[in-house]
């Protein structure tokens, strides 16, 4: 990296001081570049998460899924947090109008979207535990019998249409259940290379669109083997084949490379060897099945950050193609990478095809901001980091965020073990996490059962409570937020918890006010533990402004706003009116672990769009060449473009947040290649700006 790094700041520093005799674009080829970043249907959703097993039982008869004998065959036992409880199909969709249970509780909740955990065919018991979670797959091609039948799977998603709410399924294309044998130690490609069938060494990664090598078990790098009993166990059929498995051994995550992480079995599970074409192609025709049978509006990628390289880059087109072919055009794909690194979680969108990733970063700087252990810088460094995740298509990022999930720990535990809160304080901090998720950019993901003050002592077994009556003895016992220990009660019973209440009235916000969900982000003040943001509706002219406070003391804050001579009135909290002076200057003060949202009674004054100046340098955090706005009004959207040879003008990326930033790959260019970069700038009123043509060499030698 340190070497593309100094390229970059090579054709940076030579080739930005002169102009350029080419023209900037202009007419219908400047009105298309200038447009502002387009919004997903993502951005405005509302994200329950929840795992069927655990959160309701509408047929107890399918407890058992169908099998007879001890839990070590069922996987059923109710009162051990490692196996199947009974939840179900049947008791997510609750009859689909009742308002106690099921969907309709989910949508009168706030909710626009489900994501629910994968419902296919398992594993029932692998040694210790079972498949009640859902990364188990067996039979890729029908539901699990322990959570119902492909009716119920198809009446869930024809109810949440009913209800006006959206279905993510969760999807694994990494692995499958551990039925191939090899042995647990990981050996890498140093030691034990791909070879042929002839036992000729390969790089799979250089077969990925062509004719895949022949291969043989006994060149494999550990050779595979396959018990009697579970030799045809896997459907489709092609999964039984031991060489569709990269056959290494287990990832050690505390010494794994990136092959290692592609390559290597994910705690045991059959790593999938997607570098293989008709291994690609036969996880495209799965899950498209799932799309053309039950009309689901999207995935999420379970274990994204484990496959190839160039995996998603053609697997990603399939599925939509699937999906446009029933009629779905917006269909939503985002992948688990778990990075906690904004620059490097980019890399999974901008290079390896992605459309969407869950926000990682975020969620670990929102948990220590929310929990008073970090600073505001830390969230609004995130916002600003959104620049890396811009690209050609124009579509602005907004992930899936949220505080917590069933493998890391709920949002109350994430706040807790930096904070070491509890009782009030606790609750107080955590529906300060909420209202980040609520009032910035992204479509804000909450883990059932946090809603009604679950809080749990970790990750996985220990997130993933029932919110029926649970046999848990543990559980019953566990302290909530805002709520008594449940002990024998339902949690459907507990319909005033603090939590719940705060995230009817955050969604009741989203709703009325399409900023919060779809407009850009101008940060207006960071300081210490509390922080202020303008988002603006493009559409209206409008602009509502959030502050965030996770000190213990109230926090007075001055900063400028877009809206001169207003009056501004606090429709989330309980701060008095305040004005806007004749420059749009505001003072406020949020209260101690609060957030409160203005809202002003006028428009944005519009100022005429000015000239904007264009830099371009070497990327501090990246090996990109960085283009940018240093200073323009923070309501306009800047689109560069970039012009190689005599082609045509193309989009680089298009921003409407400062700081106004695209990045130009240097990998991407040839050797010596001149290209013309122009930033242009739109304002609210539609009127255009555009830069003087810069020159600039991305790959100078």
């Amino acid at each position: 990296m340190l070497r593309s790094v100094s390229a970059a700041f090579a054709a940076a520093a030579a080739l930005v001081g002169g102009g350029s005799a080419v023209a900037p674009p202009s007419g219908a080829q400047l009105e298309a570049l200038s447009q502002p970043p387009v919004y997903s249907s993502l951005a405005s959703q509302r994200i329950y998460f929840v795992m069927p097993d655990r959160y309701a039982n509408g047929d107890p008869s399918n407890d058992s899924g169908g099998l007879t004998g001890s839990r070590d065959v069922t996987g059923y036992d109710p009162a051990d947090p490692g196996w199947y409880h009974g939840g179900d199909l049947k008791g997510l969709t609750g009859g689909c109008t009742d308002p106690h249970v099921g969907l309709q509780r989910i949508r009168d909740l706030g909710f626009t979207a489900l994501w629910v955990t994968p419902v296919l065919k398992q594993k029932t018991v692998q040694p210790g535990s079972a498949a009640y979670h859902g990364y188990w797959g067996l039979d890729f091609t029908t539901v699990d019998p322990h959570l119902g039948t492909d009716q119920d799977f198809a009446d869930l998603v024809a109810c949440a249409h009913r209800l006006g709410m959206k279905v993510y399924l969760d999807v694994v294309v990494n692995h499958t259940a551990d039925v191939v044998r090899v042995p647990s130690q990981y050996v890498s490609p140093a030691v034990a290379p791909y070879r042929n069938c002839h036992g000729k060494r390969f790089d799979p990664a250089r077969f990925v669109t062509r004719r895949f090598p022949c291969l043989a078990a006994r060149f494999m790098p550990h050779v595979p083997t396959v018990s009697t009993a579970e030799r045809t166990a896997k459907k489709p059929a092609w999964l039984n084949s031991p060489l569709r498995y990269h056959d290494r051994g287990d990832i050690d995550f505390s010494s794994c490379n990136q092959v290692c992480f592609e390559q290597g079995d994910f705690f045991g599970l059959d790593d999938l060897f997607t570098e293989q074409p008709v291994v690609m192609n036969g996880l495209a025709q799965i899950y498209s099945s799932w799309i053309t049978r039950f009309h689901v509006d999207g995935f999420r990628v379970d274990t994204a950050k484990h496959v190839n390289a160039a995996f998603f880059r053609l697997w990603v087109p399939k599925i939509l193609a699937a999906a446009r072919s029933v009629g779905t055009t917006d269909f939503r794909i985002f992948g688990e990478v778990t990075l906690n690194d904004a620059v490097d979680l980019s890399r999974f969108v901008r290079d390896r095809g992605l459309p969407s990733v869950l926000d990682f970063p975020f969620q670990d700087a929102a948990a220590g901001f929310a929990a008073g252990t970090s600073t505001a810088e830390a969230v609004t460094n995130r916002l600003a980091d959104d620049d890396y995740f811009r690209t050609a298509s124009g579509v602005a990022p907004t992930p899936p965020t949220f505080l917590g999930n069933h493998d890391m720990g709920r949002a109350a535990e994430q706040i807790q073990s930096r904070s070491n809160a509890s009782g009030d304080t606790l609750l107080a901090q955590v529906l300060l996490g909420y209202d980040l998720l609520y009032l910035l950019r992204g479509a804000p993901v909450v883990y059932y059962g946090d809603e009604v003050g679950m809080i749990g002592r970790g990750g996985d077994q220990q997130a993933r409570q029932d919110m029926f009556p649970t046999q848990v003895a543990e559980w019953r016992t566990q302290p909530r937020l805002g709520s008594p220990p449940i002990g024998s009660g339902s949690s459907f019973d507990a319909t005033a918890n603090p939590i719940e209440v705060r995230l009817r009235r955050l969604g009741t916000l989203r709703d009325a006010f399409p900023a919060l969900s779809t407009g850009s982000t101008i940060v207006r003040k960071v300081t210490g533990k509390a922080f202020a943001v303008s988002r603006i509706d493009r559409a209206t002219g409008r602009e509502v402004v959030a502050a965030f406070n996770s000190g213990t003391t109230p926090a007075p804050l001055f900063f400028a706003t877009s809206t001169p001579s207003a009056t501004w009135t606090d429709i989330l909290g309980s701060t008095l009116p305040v004005g806007s002076s004749e420059n749009g200057e505001l003072v406020v003060t949020v209260p101690p672990v609060s957030a409160i949202l203005l809202r002003p009674d006028r428009a944005i004054s519009v100022p005429p769009v000015a000239t904007p100046g264009l830099r371009v340098e070497a990327d501090d955090l990246s090996s990109y060449l960085r283009v940018s706005v240093p200073s323009v009004d923070p309501t306009v959207t800047v689109a560069f473009a970039a012009k190689r040879g005599k082609g045509a003008w193309q989009r680089v990326a298009s921003d409407d947040s400062q700081p106004y930033r695209g990045f130009l790959d240097p990998a991407r260019f040839k050797r010596k290649e001149k290209v013309q970069v122009v930033a242009i700038a739109r304002a609210l009123d539609g009127s255009v700006a555009v830069s003087r043509v810069a020159t600039v060499v991305p790959r100078p030698s």
